[in-house]
């Protein structure tokens, strides 16, 4: 799916309903997508019945248990 996003740049996944650990498929975007810059529109794997939850920046964010 397109997904508009408010900029450009890397957006990291930090929550996928749809990962192994919540009994999911497994489906996502291998941790983050890429929005170019001066567009504001992603490819984005959408898992079917998933929350997708992408946050702004180069480094992924630090992971918390």
């Amino acid at each position: 799916h397109r997904l508009a996003l408010p900029s450009g740049g890397r957006w990291h996944e930090v929550l996928n309903t749809d990962a192994a650990c919540y009994g999911g498929g497994n489906l996502g975007n291998l941790g983050s997508v890429t929005c170019p810059e001066g567009g504001a529109v992603a490819e984005v794997l959408l898992p079917p019945l998933a929350t997708l939850w992408l946050v702004p920046g180069e480094e992924a964010p630090e992971r918390r248990q």
